[in-house]
Protein backbone atom coordinates (compact mmCIF):
# COMPACT_ATOMS: atom_id res chain seq x y z
CA UNK A 1 0.00 0.00 0.00
CA UNK A 2 1.06 3.74 -0.73
CA UNK A 3 0.55 6.41 2.00
CA UNK A 4 1.32 10.18 0.89
CA UNK A 5 4.12 11.86 2.90
CA UNK A 6 6.21 14.72 2.75
CA UNK A 7 6.72 18.26 1.57
CA UNK A 8 6.32 20.00 -2.18
CA UNK A 9 5.99 22.94 -3.18
CA UNK A 10 3.34 23.08 -5.84
CA UNK A 11 3.37 24.60 -9.42
CA UNK A 12 2.31 28.04 -10.03
CA UNK A 13 -1.55 28.67 -10.17
CA UNK A 14 -3.31 28.78 -13.46
CA UNK A 15 -6.00 31.74 -12.85
CA UNK A 16 -2.69 33.88 -11.98
CA UNK A 17 -0.23 32.73 -14.33
CA UNK A 18 -2.73 34.06 -17.20
CA UNK A 19 -3.68 37.23 -15.67
CA UNK A 20 0.11 37.97 -14.85
CA UNK A 21 0.88 37.62 -18.35
CA UNK A 22 -1.57 39.72 -19.61
CA UNK A 23 -1.48 42.31 -17.26
CA UNK A 24 2.55 42.36 -17.71
CA UNK A 25 1.68 42.87 -21.71
CA UNK A 26 -0.27 45.68 -20.61
CA UNK A 27 2.40 47.32 -18.85
CA UNK A 28 4.49 50.08 -20.04
CA UNK A 29 8.10 48.39 -19.74
CA UNK A 30 9.49 45.47 -18.88
CA UNK A 31 8.14 42.79 -16.25
CA UNK A 32 9.51 39.63 -14.20
CA UNK A 33 7.37 36.86 -13.77
CA UNK A 34 8.91 34.00 -11.24
CA UNK A 35 7.25 30.72 -10.65
CA UNK A 36 4.77 31.35 -13.99
CA UNK A 37 3.05 27.63 -14.77
CA UNK A 38 3.96 26.80 -18.00
CA UNK A 39 1.53 24.37 -18.79
CA UNK A 40 -0.40 23.93 -21.93
CA UNK A 41 -3.17 26.60 -21.23
CA UNK A 42 -1.04 29.13 -19.95
CA UNK A 43 1.46 28.43 -22.90
CA UNK A 44 -1.65 29.65 -25.43
CA UNK A 45 -1.88 32.68 -23.41
CA UNK A 46 1.40 33.37 -23.79
CA UNK A 47 1.74 32.72 -27.71
CA UNK A 48 -1.22 34.43 -28.50
CA UNK A 49 0.23 37.41 -26.64
CA UNK A 50 3.35 36.89 -28.55
CA UNK A 51 1.11 36.98 -31.81
CA UNK A 52 -0.14 40.63 -31.20
CA UNK A 53 2.95 41.76 -30.91
CA UNK A 54 4.77 41.41 -27.16
CA UNK A 55 8.13 40.35 -26.87
CA UNK A 56 8.17 37.41 -24.43
CA UNK A 57 11.21 35.39 -23.30
CA UNK A 58 12.39 32.66 -20.91
CA UNK A 59 15.86 33.96 -18.58
CA UNK A 60 17.00 31.01 -16.34
CA UNK A 61 13.50 30.05 -14.44
CA UNK A 62 11.93 33.23 -15.11
CA UNK A 63 9.65 34.82 -17.64
CA UNK A 64 10.20 38.58 -18.88
CA UNK A 65 7.85 40.21 -20.81
CA UNK A 66 8.09 43.80 -22.31
CA UNK A 67 4.68 45.58 -22.32
CA UNK A 68 3.46 47.93 -24.92
CA UNK A 69 0.71 49.59 -23.11
CA UNK A 70 -3.14 48.86 -22.45
CA UNK A 71 -3.70 50.01 -26.41
CA UNK A 72 -0.16 48.02 -27.69
CA UNK A 73 -1.60 44.88 -29.53
CA UNK A 74 -1.02 44.96 -33.11
CA UNK A 75 -2.59 42.79 -35.73
CA UNK A 76 -2.00 38.91 -35.34
CA UNK A 77 -0.79 37.49 -38.46
CA UNK A 78 -2.98 34.12 -38.18
CA UNK A 79 -5.41 33.06 -36.33
CA UNK A 80 -5.02 32.91 -32.37
CA UNK A 81 -5.28 29.43 -31.40
CA UNK A 82 -6.34 28.71 -27.97
CA UNK A 83 -6.41 25.03 -27.33
CA UNK A 84 -8.07 24.00 -25.00
CA UNK A 85 -8.49 27.47 -22.62
CA UNK A 86 -11.55 28.79 -21.83
CA UNK A 87 -9.17 31.41 -19.68
CA UNK A 88 -7.41 32.14 -22.48
CA UNK A 89 -10.19 32.17 -25.16
CA UNK A 90 -12.38 34.67 -22.94
CA UNK A 91 -9.35 36.80 -21.63
CA UNK A 92 -7.61 37.50 -24.66
CA UNK A 93 -10.75 38.43 -26.73
CA UNK A 94 -12.03 41.07 -23.85
CA UNK A 95 -8.05 42.33 -23.78
CA UNK A 96 -7.91 42.63 -27.66
CA UNK A 97 -11.95 44.12 -27.85
CA UNK A 98 -10.22 47.55 -27.15
CA UNK A 99 -7.86 47.55 -29.76
CA UNK A 100 -8.23 48.39 -33.15
CA UNK A 101 -7.35 45.18 -34.32
CA UNK A 102 -9.34 41.90 -36.02
CA UNK A 103 -8.64 38.70 -34.29
CA UNK A 104 -10.11 35.64 -35.17
CA UNK A 105 -9.92 33.01 -31.99
CA UNK A 106 -9.84 29.38 -32.21
CA UNK A 107 -9.93 26.12 -30.03
CA UNK A 108 -9.96 22.35 -29.99
CA UNK A 109 -12.95 20.31 -30.50
CA UNK A 110 -13.94 20.73 -26.80
CA UNK A 111 -13.30 24.18 -26.28
CA UNK A 112 -15.54 24.93 -29.68
CA UNK A 113 -18.26 23.18 -27.71
CA UNK A 114 -18.16 25.81 -25.14
CA UNK A 115 -20.29 29.05 -25.00
CA UNK A 116 -18.55 32.59 -25.91
CA UNK A 117 -21.64 34.21 -26.57
CA UNK A 118 -21.73 34.89 -22.98
CA UNK A 119 -19.00 37.57 -22.76
CA UNK A 120 -19.84 38.23 -26.44
CA UNK A 121 -23.79 40.15 -25.75
CA UNK A 122 -21.73 42.60 -23.25
CA UNK A 123 -18.43 43.20 -25.93
CA UNK A 124 -21.19 43.68 -28.59
CA UNK A 125 -23.39 46.34 -26.32
CA UNK A 126 -20.12 48.45 -26.42
CA UNK A 127 -20.11 48.77 -29.81
CA UNK A 128 -17.84 45.58 -30.57
CA UNK A 129 -18.55 43.32 -33.80
CA UNK A 130 -18.04 40.04 -33.27
CA UNK A 131 -19.32 36.94 -35.63
CA UNK A 132 -19.51 33.71 -33.54
CA UNK A 133 -20.04 30.15 -35.01
CA UNK A 134 -23.89 28.98 -34.53
CA UNK A 135 -24.20 32.45 -32.61
CA UNK A 136 -22.27 30.93 -29.16
CA UNK A 137 -18.94 28.74 -30.83
CA UNK A 138 -15.60 29.24 -31.46
CA UNK A 139 -14.35 30.39 -34.14
CA UNK A 140 -15.05 33.58 -33.02
CA UNK A 141 -14.24 37.06 -35.28
CA UNK A 142 -14.04 40.11 -33.66
CA UNK A 143 -12.95 43.67 -35.06
CA UNK A 144 -11.84 45.57 -31.89
CA UNK A 145 -12.44 49.27 -31.40
CA UNK A 146 -10.68 51.56 -28.88
CA UNK A 147 -13.90 53.99 -29.32
CA UNK A 148 -15.88 51.05 -27.49
CA UNK A 149 -19.05 52.67 -25.08
CA UNK A 150 -17.81 52.74 -21.29
CA UNK A 151 -21.04 51.20 -19.81
CA UNK A 152 -22.83 49.72 -16.68
CA UNK A 153 -22.72 45.89 -16.92
CA UNK A 154 -24.97 43.58 -14.85
CA UNK A 155 -23.47 39.99 -14.83
CA UNK A 156 -26.58 37.67 -14.57
CA UNK A 157 -23.86 34.47 -14.46
CA UNK A 158 -21.52 34.41 -12.07
CA UNK A 159 -18.21 34.19 -14.00
CA UNK A 160 -14.92 35.19 -13.24
CA UNK A 161 -13.36 34.38 -16.76
CA UNK A 162 -16.17 37.52 -18.05
CA UNK A 163 -15.83 39.68 -15.41
CA UNK A 164 -12.33 39.50 -15.94
CA UNK A 165 -12.25 39.96 -19.85
CA UNK A 166 -15.02 43.18 -19.33
CA UNK A 167 -11.62 44.57 -16.90
CA UNK A 168 -9.48 44.26 -19.85
CA UNK A 169 -11.64 45.89 -22.18
CA UNK A 170 -12.10 48.97 -20.07
CA UNK A 171 -8.27 49.61 -19.27
CA UNK A 172 -8.35 51.25 -22.98
CA UNK A 173 -11.75 52.95 -22.68
CA UNK A 174 -11.99 56.76 -22.47
CA UNK A 175 -14.92 56.71 -19.43
CA UNK A 176 -16.37 54.74 -16.69
CA UNK A 177 -17.40 50.87 -16.60
CA UNK A 178 -18.84 49.60 -13.93
CA UNK A 179 -19.52 45.54 -13.44
CA UNK A 180 -21.98 44.38 -11.09
CA UNK A 181 -21.53 40.65 -10.30
CA UNK A 182 -24.97 39.27 -8.47
CA UNK A 183 -22.83 36.37 -7.28
CA UNK A 184 -19.49 36.99 -5.94
CA UNK A 185 -16.27 35.46 -7.85
CA UNK A 186 -12.93 34.54 -7.53
CA UNK A 187 -11.04 37.69 -7.62
CA UNK A 188 -7.03 37.66 -8.85
CA UNK A 189 -7.76 40.01 -11.50
CA UNK A 190 -8.93 42.48 -8.51
CA UNK A 191 -5.88 42.07 -6.54
CA UNK A 192 -3.55 41.89 -9.18
CA UNK A 193 -4.86 45.45 -10.00
CA UNK A 194 -3.97 46.11 -6.85
CA UNK A 195 -0.62 45.39 -6.44
CA UNK A 196 0.01 47.08 -10.01
CA UNK A 197 -1.68 50.04 -8.76
CA UNK A 198 -4.42 50.42 -11.26
CA UNK A 199 -7.07 52.30 -9.52
CA UNK A 200 -10.58 51.38 -9.48
CA UNK A 201 -13.39 51.13 -6.73
CA UNK A 202 -14.80 48.04 -5.56
CA UNK A 203 -18.15 48.44 -3.74
CA UNK A 204 -19.31 45.58 -1.68
CA UNK A 205 -23.69 45.81 -2.41
CA UNK A 206 -24.77 42.82 -0.16
CA UNK A 207 -23.43 39.32 0.93
CA UNK A 208 -22.86 37.85 -2.11
CA UNK A 209 -22.92 40.65 -4.58
CA UNK A 210 -20.17 43.57 -5.77
CA UNK A 211 -19.58 46.57 -8.15
CA UNK A 212 -16.61 47.47 -9.75
CA UNK A 213 -16.05 50.82 -11.50
CA UNK A 214 -12.97 51.54 -13.44
CA UNK A 215 -12.18 54.73 -15.27
CA UNK A 216 -9.89 54.64 -18.45
CA UNK A 217 -7.69 54.70 -20.14
CA UNK A 218 -5.08 53.33 -17.91
CA UNK A 219 -0.83 53.64 -18.04
CA UNK A 220 0.17 50.74 -15.91
CA UNK A 221 4.07 50.83 -14.73
CA UNK A 222 5.88 47.95 -14.89
CA UNK A 223 6.11 45.66 -11.32
CA UNK A 224 7.22 42.17 -11.38
CA UNK A 225 5.08 39.24 -10.66
CA UNK A 226 5.91 36.38 -8.69
CA UNK A 227 3.18 33.82 -9.15
CA UNK A 228 1.63 31.93 -5.93
CA UNK A 229 1.21 27.71 -5.96
CA UNK A 230 -2.31 26.76 -7.43
CA UNK A 231 -4.62 25.85 -4.50
CA UNK A 232 -6.52 24.12 -6.84
CA UNK A 233 -4.13 21.49 -7.86
CA UNK A 234 -2.91 21.31 -3.99
CA UNK A 235 -6.46 20.03 -3.60
CA UNK A 236 -5.85 17.01 -5.24
CA UNK A 237 -3.08 16.24 -2.80
CA UNK A 238 -5.07 17.09 0.49
CA UNK A 239 -7.95 14.70 -0.43
CA UNK A 240 -5.03 12.05 -1.28
CA UNK A 241 -3.24 12.45 2.16
CA UNK A 242 -7.07 12.71 3.82
CA UNK A 243 -8.41 9.17 2.36
CA UNK A 244 -4.96 7.36 2.43
CA UNK A 245 -4.06 5.70 5.49
CA UNK A 246 -1.32 6.55 7.51
CA UNK A 247 -0.89 9.61 5.02
CA UNK A 248 0.45 13.26 6.49
CA UNK A 249 1.70 16.30 3.83
CA UNK A 250 2.56 19.63 3.75
CA UNK A 251 2.45 21.92 0.98
CA UNK A 252 4.17 25.20 0.57
CA UNK A 253 4.11 28.37 -0.78
CA UNK A 254 0.06 27.65 -1.82
CA UNK A 255 -1.89 31.12 -2.56
CA UNK A 256 -4.60 31.65 0.45
CA UNK A 257 -7.04 33.45 -1.84
CA UNK A 258 -10.33 33.47 0.04
CA UNK A 259 -12.09 32.73 -3.06
CA UNK A 260 -10.27 30.08 -3.81
CA UNK A 261 -9.94 27.94 -0.80
CA UNK A 262 -13.32 27.40 -0.19
CA UNK A 263 -12.69 23.62 -0.70
CA UNK A 264 -10.89 23.35 1.89
CA UNK A 265 -13.99 24.28 4.43
CA UNK A 266 -16.21 22.02 2.62
CA UNK A 267 -13.63 19.43 3.58
CA UNK A 268 -12.92 20.36 7.17
CA UNK A 269 -16.91 20.13 7.90
CA UNK A 270 -16.54 16.91 6.47
CA UNK A 271 -13.83 15.84 9.25
CA UNK A 272 -11.01 16.79 7.09
CA UNK A 273 -7.56 17.59 9.81
CA UNK A 274 -5.71 20.19 7.66
CA UNK A 275 -4.09 22.93 9.47
CA UNK A 276 -3.61 26.40 7.30
CA UNK A 277 -0.64 28.91 8.49
CA UNK A 278 -0.30 32.29 6.36
CA UNK A 279 3.56 32.42 5.55
CA UNK A 280 4.03 36.22 3.46
CA UNK A 281 2.45 37.91 0.49
CA UNK A 282 3.42 37.57 -3.06
CA UNK A 283 2.22 40.01 -5.66
CA UNK A 284 -1.21 40.78 -3.82
CA UNK A 285 -2.00 37.50 -2.80
CA UNK A 286 -2.00 35.80 0.73
CA UNK A 287 0.48 32.45 0.69
CA UNK A 288 0.72 30.20 2.88
CA UNK A 289 1.60 26.33 4.37
CA UNK A 290 -0.97 23.62 4.25
CA UNK A 291 -0.51 20.43 6.26
CA UNK A 292 -2.74 17.32 5.93
CA UNK A 293 -3.62 14.20 8.13
CA UNK A 294 -5.41 11.14 7.41
CA UNK A 295 -8.92 11.46 8.96
CA UNK A 296 -12.23 9.90 8.72
CA UNK A 297 -14.50 11.59 6.51
CA UNK A 298 -18.28 11.73 6.84
CA UNK A 299 -20.99 12.70 3.67
CA UNK A 300 -22.74 16.57 4.11
CA UNK A 301 -24.64 18.86 2.13
CA UNK A 302 -22.97 21.32 -0.13
CA UNK A 303 -25.33 24.28 -1.09
CA UNK A 304 -25.45 25.84 -4.32
CA UNK A 305 -24.52 29.40 -3.36
CA UNK A 306 -20.99 27.39 -2.73
CA UNK A 307 -20.67 26.73 -6.30
CA UNK A 308 -18.79 29.63 -7.72
CA UNK A 309 -15.83 29.25 -5.29
CA UNK A 310 -15.91 25.26 -5.97
CA UNK A 311 -16.41 25.21 -9.74
CA UNK A 312 -12.63 23.32 -10.20
CA UNK A 313 -12.84 21.29 -6.89
CA UNK A 314 -16.23 19.20 -7.75
CA UNK A 315 -14.37 16.26 -9.18
CA UNK A 316 -11.61 15.43 -6.65
CA UNK A 317 -14.58 16.88 -3.48
CA UNK A 318 -16.72 13.73 -5.44
CA UNK A 319 -13.52 11.57 -4.88
CA UNK A 320 -13.07 12.32 -1.10
CA UNK A 321 -17.22 11.86 -0.79
CA UNK A 322 -16.33 8.44 -2.33
CA UNK A 323 -14.66 7.21 1.22
CA UNK A 324 -16.96 9.20 3.59
CA UNK A 325 -19.57 8.28 6.34
CA UNK A 326 -22.96 8.74 4.52
CA UNK A 327 -24.31 10.45 1.88
CA UNK A 328 -22.95 13.55 0.16
CA UNK A 329 -25.31 15.66 -2.06
CA UNK A 330 -23.70 18.62 -4.31
CA UNK A 331 -26.45 21.52 -5.21
CA UNK A 332 -26.50 23.74 -8.28
CA UNK A 333 -23.80 22.39 -10.42
CA UNK A 334 -24.97 23.78 -13.65
CA UNK A 335 -22.21 25.24 -14.48
CA UNK A 336 -20.06 21.76 -14.48
CA UNK A 337 -21.70 21.01 -17.30
CA UNK A 338 -19.49 23.88 -19.65
CA UNK A 339 -16.08 22.67 -18.34
CA UNK A 340 -13.65 20.77 -20.14
CA UNK A 341 -15.99 18.00 -20.18
CA UNK A 342 -19.58 17.82 -18.71
CA UNK A 343 -18.29 16.62 -15.37
CA UNK A 344 -21.65 16.07 -13.97
CA UNK A 345 -21.06 12.96 -16.23
CA UNK A 346 -17.66 12.63 -16.20
CA UNK A 347 -18.13 12.27 -12.51
CA UNK A 348 -20.76 9.91 -11.67
CA UNK A 349 -20.28 7.48 -15.40
CA UNK A 350 -16.40 7.13 -13.64
CA UNK A 351 -17.47 6.32 -9.80
CA UNK A 352 -20.62 4.45 -11.21
CA UNK A 353 -18.31 2.10 -13.03
CA UNK A 354 -15.98 1.68 -9.49
CA UNK A 355 -18.82 0.31 -7.88
CA UNK A 356 -20.33 3.29 -6.07
CA UNK A 357 -23.57 4.31 -5.84
CA UNK A 358 -23.33 8.06 -7.49
CA UNK A 359 -26.29 9.67 -9.09
CA UNK A 360 -27.14 13.22 -10.61
CA UNK A 361 -30.55 14.61 -10.22
CA UNK A 362 -30.64 17.82 -12.49
CA UNK A 363 -27.93 20.03 -11.63
CA UNK A 364 -26.95 17.86 -8.42
CA UNK A 365 -24.95 15.44 -7.46
CA UNK A 366 -25.06 12.57 -4.87
CA UNK A 367 -22.99 10.32 -3.48
CA UNK A 368 -23.26 7.55 -1.02
CA UNK A 369 -19.35 7.00 0.18
CA UNK A 370 -18.28 3.31 0.92
CA UNK A 371 -15.04 2.17 2.57
CA UNK A 372 -16.21 -1.44 1.49
CA UNK A 373 -15.48 -1.23 -2.36
CA UNK A 374 -12.52 -3.84 -3.43
CA UNK A 375 -11.56 -4.23 -6.92
CA UNK A 376 -10.07 -7.38 -8.37
CA UNK A 377 -10.02 -6.46 -12.16
CA UNK A 378 -8.51 -3.38 -13.55
CA UNK A 379 -11.52 -0.58 -13.86
CA UNK A 380 -10.71 1.94 -16.78
CA UNK A 381 -11.52 5.44 -16.22
CA UNK A 382 -12.69 7.32 -19.26
CA UNK A 383 -11.15 11.37 -18.44
CA UNK A 384 -13.51 12.50 -21.67
CA UNK A 385 -9.98 14.79 -22.43
CA UNK A 386 -10.70 16.53 -19.10
CA UNK A 387 -7.81 16.97 -16.78
CA UNK A 388 -9.42 17.27 -13.72
CA UNK A 389 -11.04 14.30 -13.99
CA UNK A 390 -7.73 12.31 -14.70
CA UNK A 391 -5.94 13.93 -11.62
CA UNK A 392 -9.11 12.89 -9.74
CA UNK A 393 -9.18 9.44 -10.58
CA UNK A 394 -5.37 9.21 -10.16
CA UNK A 395 -5.85 10.13 -6.86
CA UNK A 396 -8.36 7.56 -5.95
CA UNK A 397 -6.39 4.90 -7.89
CA UNK A 398 -3.75 4.85 -5.46
CA UNK A 399 -5.97 4.30 -2.48
CA UNK A 400 -6.85 1.21 -5.03
CA UNK A 401 -3.31 -0.01 -5.86
CA UNK A 402 -3.26 1.60 -8.90
CA UNK A 403 -5.97 -0.67 -10.22
CA UNK A 404 -7.92 2.33 -11.81
CA UNK A 405 -6.68 2.92 -15.23
CA UNK A 406 -6.84 6.38 -16.82
CA UNK A 407 -7.25 6.39 -20.60
CA UNK A 408 -5.58 9.75 -21.21
CA UNK A 409 -2.90 11.20 -18.91
CA UNK A 410 -1.82 13.03 -21.74
CA UNK A 411 -4.76 15.98 -20.75
CA UNK A 412 -3.04 16.36 -17.53
CA UNK A 413 -0.06 18.58 -18.70
CA UNK A 414 -3.07 21.44 -19.88
CA UNK A 415 -3.22 22.52 -16.32
CA UNK A 416 -0.74 20.46 -14.00
CA UNK A 417 2.60 19.08 -15.90
CA UNK A 418 4.48 18.26 -13.02
CA UNK A 419 1.93 16.26 -11.24
CA UNK A 420 2.82 12.95 -11.87
CA UNK A 421 6.22 13.88 -10.51
CA UNK A 422 4.99 15.56 -7.42
CA UNK A 423 2.64 12.58 -6.79
CA UNK A 424 5.35 10.41 -7.25
CA UNK A 425 7.63 12.22 -4.72
CA UNK A 426 4.37 12.15 -2.27
CA UNK A 427 3.76 8.66 -2.76
CA UNK A 428 5.85 5.92 -0.05
CA UNK A 429 5.56 2.15 0.03
CA UNK A 430 4.73 0.59 3.50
Amino acid sequence: MFKLKGSIKISGDKSISHRALIFASLCTGKVKIANLLESDDVMRTLKILRELGIKIEKKDKNWLVFGNGTGGYIQPNQALQCGNSGTTSRLMIGAVSSNPIKCTFIGDNSLSKRSMSRLSVYLEKMGAKIELTKKDFLPLHIKGDMNLLPMEHVMQKASAQVKSALILSALNLRGKTKIIEKRNTRDHTEKLMDYLKVKFKKKVLNKNSTSIELNGPYEIKPRNINVASDPSSAAFFIVGALIIPKSNITLKNIALNKTRIAFIDVLKKMGGKIKIKKTKTLSGEDVGEINVIHSLLKGIKISSTSSPYLIDEYPILSVAASQAKGLTTMKGLSELRHKESDRIKSIISNLSKIGFHAISKKDDIIIKGSKKISITNRVKIKTYGDHRIAMSFSILSLLYGNKLIIDDESCISISYPDFKSHLETLSILY
